[in-house]
C-alpha cells in the first residue's frame, strides 16, 4: 500500500509553527517532534483523512533558537516526523524512511512578526530538509598557477588570497571578508584588513575582489615577512548574511594607490575590531579561518644563514677526522717497526 506524503505546507506563525501533511491515503498513523513524543503538545494524532497537521509551541519541543545580524531577526528550527502506525515504528515506516522534516522558519527582529512560507515536497527515499545548512568556509593562500597551497615561499614571489564558503543553497547568503592580520610565531599581529573589509596596506594586501557568485573572494598579493621570523600566519572574519537584496553588497573601499594608513590609524582600527567582532559573535553570524602556517624565506639572508650552517658542521667534522687520521697511521708505523725488531732477536 502507498501510503506516501504528499505535500506539506508550513505556516510560521507568531506564537508557533504549523504543519499540514497531505497524504495519497488517509491518515491513521500520527505526527510528532523528535524527541518529544511524550509531550502531547509536541505531537498530533488527527486522523481519518487525507491531511493532517500538528501546531508547535515556539517555547517548546526543542525548538532551536539561532540569531542572524542583518536582517535582525531570530531561525526557530525543528524536526517533524510523520509515522503511519499510532504507537509504533512499522515496517512501513522504514520503507518510507519515516518520513522526517527539517523545519526552519525565520522571525523578523520588529514589531510585526514576518515569516517566510515553505512548501515542501517529501523525497520518498530520504527526508526533505528544507532548512539550508550554514556555510562551511575557508581561506587559503595558493600558487596562482598551480592552484595548490603554499608552505614555503620567498619575499616578492605571487601568491594568491583565496576565501570560500561552500553552502547547499549559495543563493541564500552572502559574505564579507574582514577583520584580516598577519602574525609570527611571537604572536606579533599586524592588521592588513580592515573590521570594514577595506585594505589597509596596499603592498601587504590590498581590496579583495568578490566573485564568481556570492560566496568566493580573491586577491593577489606577494609574498612577505617579518623581519626577524620566516613564519607567516593569515587569518580573517567572515560575516554571512541573509540575502534580501538582489545582489550581495560588497565593501566600497578607497583607493590606495600610492598610500598607507598611519601606525595611529591601524591601532584605532584594531580596538574597532576588537569592538565589533564581540557584537557580531553574540549574534552568531561570523567565522574566523585561518590560512595554513607559511614560511618566508629572504634571498641572500635565511638560505645564507642555513649554508654558513652546513659550512661550520663540514669544518668541525674536518677538525676530527684529520688528527685521527694521523694518529691511526703513526700507531701503524711504531707497531711494523717494533715487529721488526722482534723479528731480528
Amino acid at each position: 500500500m502507498d501510503r506516501s506524503v504528499g505535500n506539506a505546507e508550513v505556516d510560521c506563525q507568531e506564537n508557533k509553527i504549523e504543519i499540514v501533511f497531505a497524504t495519497e491515503e488517509d491518515f491513521l498513523g500520527r505526527v510528532l517532534v523528535l524527541g518529544h513524543a511524550d509531550n502531547p503538545k509536541c505531537r498530533s494524532e488527527e486522523r481519518g483523512g487525507r491531511t493532517t497537521s500538528i501546531s508547535i509551541p515556539l517555547d517548546e519541543c526543542g525548538s532551536v533558537k539561532t540569531r542572524s545580524i542583518d536582517p535582525p531577526g531570530l531561525f526557530i528550527s525543528t524536526k517533524v516526523m510523520l509515522s503511519f502506525h499510532s504507537q509504533f515504528v512499522t515496517k512501513v515506516d522504514r520503507t518510507n524512511v519515516l518520513q522526517g522534516y527539517d523545519i526552519q522558519c525565520f522571525y523578523m527582529q520588529a514589531e510585526k512578526t514576518v515569516t517566510y512560507p515553505l512548501m515542501v515536497s517529501m523525497n520518498p527515499v530520504e527526508p526533505f530538509s528544507v532548512v539550508a545548512e550554514m556555510p562551511r568556509c575557508r581561506y587559503e593562500v595558493i600558487d596562482p598557477h598551480k592552484k595548490e597551497p603554499i608552505e614555503v615561499a620567498t619575499v616578492g614571489q605571487q601568491l594568491l588570497h583565496t576565501w570560500i564558503c561552500e553552502s547547499s543553497s549559495p543563493e541564500l547568503w552572502c559574505m564579507r571578508v574582514h577583520s584580516c592580520f598577519v602574525e609570527d610565531d611571537n604572536d606579533v599581529r599586524v592588521t592588513v584588513l580592515s573590521d570594514d573589509g577595506c585594505a589597509i596596506d596596499r603592498y601587504l594586501l590590498d581590496n579583495l575582489e568578490y566573485g564568481p557568485g556570492n560566496l568566493r573572494a580573491q586577491k593577489e598579493a606577494h609574498a612577505f615577512k617579518f623581519a626577524e621570523d620566516v613564519v607567516v600566519n593569515f587569518q580573517c572574519s567572515i560575516r554571512l548574511d541573509i540575502r534580501t537584496e538582489d545582489e550581495c553588497e560588497v565593501p566600497t573601499c578607497p583607493d590606495i594607490s600610492g598610500k598607507r594608513r598611519r601606525r595611529s590609524d591601524d591601532e584605532d582600527e584594531r580596538s574597532k575590531i576588537i569592538e565589533k567582532r564581540k557584537k557580531e559573535e553574540e549574534r552568531g553570524l561570523t567565522v574566523d579561518v585561518r590560512a595554513g602556517t607559511m614560511q618566508v624565506l629572504e634571498l641572500g639572508r635565511d638560505f645564507s644563514v642555513v649554508g654558513s650552517s652546513l659550512r661550520r658542521e663540514c669544518y668541525s667534522l674536518e677538525l676530527i677526522v684529520w688528527p685521527l687520521a694521523v694518529l691511526t697511521a703513526i700507531t701503524l708505523l711504531l707497531s711494523i717497526a717494533l715487529l721488526r725488531l722482534m723479528g731480528r732477536k
